[in-house]
């Protein structure tokens, strides 16, 4: 093809392409001085000392053979110590260009530390000119024939060499011919030679010619190759987020001031371009610095700018939450790693994102019930949270939690739970309306977002008809099913005044409400997330005082009820918090179980309870309480066996103690983990019997060696209530006839002692008989009533 044709316009030859290209290279874009200061231009400047930086080993290697020569040559006319002065002189000067040059390349930090300029270069191939000009003034004019050709030859070659590696930079090329040529013509004219005076300066001013014209070829190319890679990256960035619907382009400099922007998006914000340009885009995003103290989305896309970090797909509130943007943004990067600039795209979403069959709407919307999902449910509550700080609404989240669900699953199938939870959300809009929006956050779980506002009575009343309309029965199929809802309130702003604020208050009184018994609702207390604080602190502490050792073991008496004989002890967990003091198990075991540390911690207990009461001087039974929790697989098992081998402790002296709530559920699992407990030859006993919920089928087969009688019956016993006494009485009967041991707890006072011996309880425990102290404080502890085994 001998031609380009660009659309219609005239027809354009390769050499006119050329032609225009260097003419839009001004002189000032190859030799002003002053640093530029766009990134483009920055770029070629770079390249250029680059260009020139690379090639200093060679001219070094050059120019120190060069040198080489002319001392040779004029060693018999020139003092030997002027020769050798000058040389050395040239060697120190080449080989500071050499290192010098060697760092800038291979050296980021010290090129950052000491950057080269146009200045830099001239200063040093002036410096080096100027060591040519001394033979040439001083001893050229008084050498041989032979002697002023070689110079002659030496002297061309060098201005020619000069004109080649240095005409990236004209300015240091014109520096180092410019002084060769007035050494040459001092030297001239000194030998009276005014024609070779004249070629001298022809000669000079062709090669700095020469140089100009290179060097705005090498700009000329280096810019075209510029603007090349920036259309690539561009094509490469719109074909990158063409799947999101982008609408717009907009691009930063490294100060994240707008640099461009599409006129549709000025459009949008409803200013003309020219007024944005130079904007802050902190100050086009969110100009009352009120939307990022609501939204996480915008705070995250600041956090992104701010650190240097890409960001795709980011949807934030913008004028005032009246409208959604999608935004994705790349940094550009220059050679070195720096940031100089950013690219992105951005499209309106406010119509898509709740409507449509886009993936933007896709995305934001349970597959099942299509509600809002958890993605859209935060968009909405900072929506309404914008608008209630706009003085449009309220917001308050109500989370909505079905009750008995899993049930329903376990028993009918996960596809009448699906149906369950599509008929759920469809009475859950109905209940709703207008009034606001519902959203599935996952599981079994439901959010409302309420914009009606009213009073907590009529946000009570409100919270009330969702729990009565979700637990109306259910028709689904052949199966009559029925479940019920529990909801935690918040209200913004006071609750929370960011979307994960809000949220984690409604959570926060759901998990109160739940504590209360489920089927109810609670609003969001501020003592609630003091609580919960005070039990991730806690949950903490526990981690730390596991790691450290700072858990220690008490142990309390158990006595036979006639003579008074300690016929075994309780190993009882304690804490000692270094701030916060003794706390009370009742505190911290639950919170032990909820961080999961159960195994490692109980474990733990029975190792050391069989290490310390295998020390003991007569040897006795040694309780330890075992949670449900810790009941399930094998792991128990293989505890215990591990502490008695290790301790030498006799199996039936280690008595395991659990409650009755390890029976909730019908599990066959915990009947199977207390088999295989009491095959190792322990002792199993069932603890605060008559509260729970085990049945005497459970007692039974269970096979358990003890049960102890929860303190509360015996308190009220000895005070003379009738029925506590009928209780007692029928749990003894139940052990005499089953064979079983029975002890009383929480024994205090000498009347609650004789009133059990008196039913027939054949062993108690209490503080009357002592209270819990160290394994290595047994033998000195005061005790009242108690006689040794």
């Amino acid at each position: 093809m001998d031609r380009l044709t660009i659309g219609q316009d005239e027809p354009l030859f390769p050499a006119r392409l050329v032609a225009d290209r260097l003419a839009a290279v001004s002189l000032r874009d190859i030799c002003h001085f002053s640093p530029p200061n766009d990134s483009a231009t920055v770029t070629i400047r770079l390249a250029q000392l680059y260009a020139l930086i690379r090639l200093v080993p060679f001219t070094v290697l050059v120019n120190l053979f060069n040198a080489a020569l002319v001392v040779i040559a004029f060693w018999d006319l020139v003092p030997h110590l002027h020769l050798i002065g000058w040389y050395s002189g040239m060697t120190i000067l080449c080989a500071a260009r050499w290192l010098r040059a060697r760092r800038l390349v291979s050296d980021p930090g010290y090129s950052l530390r000491h950057p080269t300029s146009v200045r830099t270069v001239m200063s040093g191939v002036g410096l080096l000119a100027l060591f040519w000009a001394v033979p040439l003034m001083l001893w050229y004019p008084h050498g041989n024939e032979p002697q002023r050709l070689l110079m002659a030859v030496l002297i061309t070659g060098m201005m020619s060499g000069g004109s080649v590696t240095m005409a990236s930079i004209p300015p240091a090329a014109f520096t180092y011919i410019g002084v060769l040529a007035l050494a040459t013509l001092g030297a001239t004219a000194q030998m009276h030679e005014p024609l070779i005076s004249l070629l001298v300066i022809v000669f000079a001013g062709t090669l700095c010619f020469s140089s100009l014209w290179s060097a705005r070829q090498f700009v000329s190319h280096l810019r075209a190759r510029l603007e090349l890679e920036e259309q690539g990256q561009l094509v490469r960035l719109l074909r990158e987020f063409e799947a999101s619907g982008s609408d717009w382009l907009w691009e930063l400099d490294p100060a994240l001031k707008l640099r461009y922007m599409s006129t549709a998006m000025a459009d949008v914000i409803g200013y003309p371009l020219d007024r944005l340009l130079g904007v802050s885009v902190f100050t086009l995003l969110d100009p009352t610095r009120k939307i990022a103290e609501v939204s996480s989305g915008m705070q995250s896309v600041m956090d992104h700018f701010r650190e240097g970090r890409d960001f795709r797909d980011m949807a934030i509130p913008t004028m005032g939450g009246t409208r959604w943007w999608s935004l994705s943004a790349k940094r550009m990067i220059d050679d070195k790693g720096n940031v100089v600039g950013w690219r992105g795209v951005g499209s309106d979403i406010t119509d898509t994102r709740l409507r449509g069959d886009d993936s933007t709407r896709g995305a934001r919307r349970d597959p099942m019930t299509g509600l809002a999902n958890r993605l859209l449910v935060r968009e909405m509550i900072e929506e309404a949270l914008l608008r209630q700080w706009q003085g449009q609404g309220d917001c308050s989240l109500l989370l909505v939690d079905l009750d008995r669900f899993k049930l329903v699953n376990d028993t009918l199938g996960h596809a009448v739970g699906d149906q369950l939870l599509i008929e759920v959300a469809r009475r859950l809009e109905e209940a709703v309306g207008d009034s606001g929006k519902v959203g599935r956050l996952g599981g079994d779980e439901f959010a409302v977002i309420w914009r009606d506002g009213g009073s907590r009575d009529r946000l009570g009343d409100f919270a009330q008809s969702i729990i009565d309309a979700v637990s109306r029965g259910y028709m689904l199929g052949v199966a009559n099913v029925h479940i019920g809802a529990t909801i935690g309130i918040a209200c913004g702003p006071g609750d929370g005044a960011r979307t994960e604020a809000l949220m984690r208050s409604a959570d926060l009184a759901l998990y109160r409400a739940k504590q209360a018994g489920r089927g109810g609702f609670a609003f969001f207390e501020r003592h609630m997330f003091e609580e919960a604080e005070d039990h991730r602190l806690l949950e903490n502490d526990v981690r730390s005082a596991l790691e450290g050792g700072n858990f220690t073991l008490a142990y309390q008496p158990i006595v036979q009820a006639g003579t008074g004989t300690i016929v075994g002890r309780e190993a009882l967990l304690r804490w000692r918090h270094p701030t916060r003091g003794s706390i009370a198990p009742d505190v911290f075991i639950p919170i032990i179980e909820d961080a999961g540390l159960i195994h490692q911690i109980g474990g733990w207990v029975i190792r050391e309870a069989c290490r310390e009461a295998a020390g003991w001087a007569e040897p006795m039974r040694v309780a330890v309480n075992v949670s449900a929790a810790q009941l399930g697989g094998a792991g128990l098992a293989q505890t215990v066996i591990g502490a008695l081998a290790s301790s030498g402790l006799h199996p039936n002296l280690l008595e395991l103690e659990v409650t009755e709530s390890v029976f909730i559920g019908d599990d066959p699992a915990t009947l199977s983990s207390l088999a295989r407990l009491r095959s190792l030859g322990v002792r199993l006993v069932l603890d605060d019997f008559g509260k729970g919920y085990s049945s005497f089928g459970y007692l039974s087969r269970a096979k358990f060696a003890k049960i102890k009688i929860d303190q509360q019956f015996v308190r009220d016993a000895a005070d003379g209530d009738q029925d506590a006494r009928a209780i007692v009485t029928a749990i003894l009967a139940l052990a005499r006839g089953l064979g079983v041991e029975t002890t009383a707890e929480g024994v205090e006072t000498r009347a609650q002692a004789e009133v059990m011996h008196q039913l027939g309880c054949g062993q108690l425990q209490g503080f009357y008989f002592g209270r819990p102290v160290p394994s290595s404080e047994i033998e000195s502890a005061p005790s009242l009533g108690v006689k040794r085994a």
